[in-house]
This record gives C-alpha cells, sequence and structure tokens, in this order.
C-alpha cells in the first residue's frame, strides 16, 4: 500500500530553476475568484508516491480497468497492432493522426463525424477493438478527469467546442459519469468567449476557469509559480490542444497548452527560460503523472497569426505529448508551407523545447522513432 501524500508534500516534489519578465498577451487577466466546481463524493483511491519530473516516461501507459461491454466489435485484421503500452527505452512512441474529409458540414463540425474520429483514433492507438473498450482502457468511471482546453484571450480560434462535446460523450458512453469531467481554462471569461457553456454544479460534463484559484508555489525554470487547483483536483488529464503559431515558441500545441495551468506564464517566454520552462513545465507531477491522453486539435491551424487560420480535417493522438507534438510540428510545417510561409522559425524554436523535454523522459522527439499511423476514414 502506498502512503499517501499531503498536498504540501505533492507540490515540493515537483522540478526546476529563473525568472523572466512578464509577458502582457499571455497574463492572466483579473478576475474575482469563483467557487471551484462540485465534485460528485471523490473515489477510495490512494494516490502513489510522485516519481522524479526526470524519470522517464516516453508515453503514459493506460490505467487497468474492467472494460465495460462494447458495440458488437469488428473482427480484428492480422494488420491491426497490439494494444498499445508504454514502450520501453528507445522503442518507438505512437502517433495516429486520423482524417475524415466529411467532417465541417458547411461551417459547423458534424457530431457524427466527430464521434468518428475520435473512436477511430483511439482504437488504432490502444489497438482494442471495440471504442468503449478502449476508451475504458484509460480512465476508471469512478475518476475524475479533466480535459485541459485553449481558449486564451486575443484569439478569434480556440479548442473546438464541438469537439469536446464529441468527447465527453464518448466518454460517457464508455461508462464514465458526465458529471465527472471537467472542460477548464484560465478563465471563465475565456470560455464563454470561446463558445463553451460554463456548469460548475449542474448535470452533465463541468466547465469553469481556474479564475485566480493557484496553489502552490513551484519552481519552474527558476520562476515561482502556482498550478491551477482545478487541476490538482483530479485524477486524470486529457490534454487537447488547437494548433496555432507562436511568435515566441514557434507553435502552440499540446506543451504549450499548459502555460495556461498555471499562474504566471509570462515568465516562461523568452530564451533559455523558454526551452527549459516548456520542459519542465510539462515534467511537473501535477500535469506528467495525470496526463492520459493527448488529443491535438487539427480541424482548423492557426498558421500566420490567430485571426485566421487554414481549416482542416484530423485529428492526432497520443499517449507521448513529445512524440504528439514532433508529428505536430511537421503537420504544421507542411501546412504553412503550402500558404507560401517559412516554417524555418517554428522548427528551430520548437525543435529546441521538444529536444530538452526528450532528455526530461517526457516522450520521444526523433521521428525515426515514432509510429505514425495516418489514415483517411
Amino acid at each position: 500500500m502506498h502512503k499517501r501524500l499531503s498536498r504540501q508534500q505533492f507540490l515540493r516534489l515537483m522540478a526546476a530553476a529563473a525568472v523572466a519578465p512578464f509577458v502582457a498577451g499571455c497574463a492572466r487577466a483579473a478576475e474575482p475568484p469563483a467557487p471551484a466546481p462540485t465534485w460528485p463524493a471523490a473515489p477510495s483511491a490512494t494516490l502513489p508516491p510522485a516519481p522524479s519530473p526526470t524519470a522517464a516516461a516516453a508515453a503514459r501507459p493506460p490505467t487497468a480497468s474492467a472494460p465495460a461491454p462494447s458495440p458488437t466489435p469488428p473482427p480484428a485484421t492480422a494488420t491491426r497492432p497490439a494494444p498499445t503500452q508504454a514502450p520501453a527505452s528507445g522503442s518507438p512512441s505512437r502517433v495516429v493522426q486520423a482524417h475524415l474529409p466529411g467532417v465541417w458540414a458547411g461551417d459547423q463540425l458534424a457530431p457524427a463525424g466527430l464521434a468518428r474520429l475520435l473512436d477511430h483514433a483511439i482504437t488504432r492507438l490502444t489497438g482494442l477493438n471495440g471504442a468503449g473498450e478502449a476508451w475504458l482502457s484509460l480512465f476508471k468511471p469512478g475518476e475524475r478527469i479533466a480535459i485541459k482546453v485553449n481558449t486564451i484571450a486575443g484569439s478569434r480560434f480556440w479548442t473546438h467546442p464541438a469537439l469536446v462535446e464529441a468527447l465527453t460523450a464518448r466518454l460517457a458512453a464508455a461508462g464514465i459519469p458526465p458529471e465527472n469531467i471537467l472542460v477548464f481554462d484560465r478563465q471563465d471569461s475565456e470560455l464563454r468567449a470561446a463558445g463553451y457553456t460554463l456548469n460548475r454544479d449542474g448535470p452533465g460534463a463541468r466547465c469553469a476557469g481556474s479564475n485566480g484559484r493557484y496553489a502552490g508555489p513551484v519552481t519552474v525554470a527558476g520562476a515561482k509559480m502556482q498550478v491551477s487547483e482545478l487541476l490538482l483536483g483530479v485524477d486524470a488529464l486529457i490534454n487537447l490542444p488547437l494548433l496555432k503559431q507562436h511568435g515566441m515558441a514557434g507553435f502552440s500545441f499540446a506543451l504549450k497548452n499548459h502555460y495556461g495551468s498555471i499562474d504566471s506564464p509570462g515568465s516562461l517566454h523568452s530564451g533559455e527560460r523558454l526551452t527549459r520552462g516548456m520542459a519542465e513545465l510539462n515534467a511537473l507531477e501535477a500535469i506528467r503523472a495525470k496526463t492520459r491522453l493527448v488529443i491535438g486539435d487539427a480541424l482548423e491551424a492557426c498558421l500566420f497569426n490567430w485571426n485566421s487560420a487554414k481549416r482542416g480535417d484530423s485529428l492526432l493522438m497520443s499517449f507521448d505529448p513529445v512524440a504528439h507534438d514532433t508529428i505536430g510540428l511537421q503537420h504544421y510545417a507542411s501546412l504553412l508551407e503550402a500558404e507560401g510561409g517559412s516554417p524555418a522559425f517554428a522548427r528551430q524554436r520548437a525543435g529546441s523545447y521538444l529536444a530538452e523535454a526528450a532528455q526530461l523522459g517526457l516522450g520521444v522527439n526523433d521521428p525515426q522513432n515514432i509510429e505514425l499511423i495516418e489514415e483517411t476514414l
């Protein structure tokens, strides 16, 4: 039996090191704290001791649980891979990129198409035949699951609410109580502006902003900061970013999405602090140990700024955030080149922090060691 850690002990184990100027565009807006979402009774589970943030963790393995019965599964084929497990050191990480040309119905995303994309990607990622079984191989019905979206102010494009609705519906269909799911980002105001409906204590999936409720301190690249209490209060995490350009980070995807999980992201936006900070932030135990799945929203991509986007038709899915972003960077670069842009800065800047994250054991950044499954439905 593992010994339960207090929050203070838990946070003391989180990693780091340096302080940098505050970047106004990425600072959290002042907003009065709101009550935390009302959760159902906590499951009786003991949190295992926190490992070192530098421990090898190329991909997060699915949580073992008794799978729920799923609809009649398709027959297994000889080419279907075995169920994905945490690969041994040096072995490939798997990334699924699933395309569905008909996922857009005019200016709206088709719910049936999104469900099909999600179920296809999760079965290919896990190697399991039934979508219900695949979702429950990652999550237990009693766990509290957070979905970290990107709804940052100053943008006209965000993680698509329709995709998040489809994801919560797939989890619910697999047996996860919707009230155990929390969609979150920095502020209520940002979530509302991005088209999300706030729900702190009503039926269905919860949706709320951190709204100034943070706990710490932790140290990341030498900067003292705090972590969202919403993230600290859950058992499992799905990272669901939108593919976007970024003037300092080169591009923004899974690793960058967690700048919205802390209270002072502006301290991690320049030079070496960005390179080290991006990696060390994602190595924090509150993020690394809870991340069960990364789903990249490439249904639109902001290539040149946050006010325009190129329409897409795909999702990326992986257990490995570094492999996910390595493939995401390749996809971003190809889209940018097709529009006449140069991806040189994105490759150089993102390449540096992806390499740093790989050195911390967060995943694989060498495309030769990434198993990419790209399919069009």
